[in-house]
């Protein structure tokens, strides 16, 4: 009998939900990416910052 342990979804494709934002200087600094196994990660464009805000990307009309 098996153990009742399935194995995770790979991660296959990902979109970016929340753009990262320096609390500081309202910069772009990143963005946040849901994978299709629900799994979230961080892009960092010029390496990860401590005070940060998350906005909702919009979409396009």
């Amino acid at each position: 009998m098996g153990s009742g342990i399935t194995a995770p979804e790979p991660r296959l494709t990902a979109e970016p939900i929340m753009r990262i934002l320096c609390m500081k200087t309202d910069t772009l600094v990143g963005y946040l990416y849901q994978w299709n196994n629900g799994e979230l990660q961080s892009a960092w464009l010029k390496g990860a910052f401590a005070e940060v805000r998350y906005e909702p990307m919009v979409e396009a009309a």
